[in-house]
């Protein structure tokens, strides 16, 4: 009866529709993203028992303190030897910025701008048309296009630059987050070991493979 007695026009609908639709695909997006942090910190937490499986069998350390130590150096050892590419193609990027805006004079330059920088290959909408549904703003239809994706020679700049600055940042980013989680492992191999308690994942892979 309450559903019967509400009537919706056919932009209301079209909003609801849109609406849930986005909420879906955010759903769906930060469900994948999860499992894939997942997978990849217990592939780290693998990687660190590796690192430091010698170490525990040989009973090198006799406190929590100096196991953690070790395992702090050599963790920031590999984030060192692994991240270096990444960084210095972050670097060569600010390099080359730095460059183009001083034979330029276009100091402030936005290489993400949509006159001469990489926002000329996307598509550039209009306002997404709303309407109040119980006194609330929903999405009510699609926007239009206001701008076609174009080819400027003078991005040609942006063009290069934007993707390898792009790569370089996602490359990185991971090695950190790769870093965190085999510090994050290491802390738990040196709770399990020093101070006789269990490590939730596979506590004593460690010492068993000996």
């Amino acid at each position: 009866m309450i559903l019967a007695a509400i009537k919706l026009s056919e932009n209301t609908k079209k909003a609801l529709i849109i609406f849930f639709l986005i909420f879906i695909i955010i759903f769906v997006l930060i469900g994948y993203i999860s499992l894939a942090i997942q997978s990849g910190m217990k592939k780290q937490g693998s990687k660190a028992d590796a690192m430091l499986a010698n170490v525990v069998k040989a009973e090198i350390f006799d406190n929590e303190k100096k196991f953690r130590r070790f395992g702090i150096k050599k963790n920031a050892r590999v984030f060192y030897v692994e991240s270096r590419i990444p960084f210095l193609i972050i670097l060569g990027c600010g390099l080359a910025y730095l460059l183009y805006c001083l034979f330029t004079a276009k100091w402030g330059y936005n290489p993400f701008n949509k006159v001469d920088g990489f926002g000329t290959l996307f598509y550039e909408f209009s306002e997404w048309p709303k309407e109040k549904f119980f006194g609330i703003n929903l999405i009510s239809g699609w926007p239009s296009i206001v701008t076609k994706p174009h080819f400027e020679v003078p991005a040609i700049f942006s063009y290069i630059l934007v993707p390898v600055l792009v790569v370089g940042t996602v490359w990185f980013l991971l090695y950190v987050l790769a870093y965190i989680s085999r510090s994050i492992r290491i802390r738990k191999i040196a709770r399990a070991i020093y101070r006789k308690k269990l490590v939730p994942d596979e506590p004593t892979n460690l010492t068993n493979n000996q």
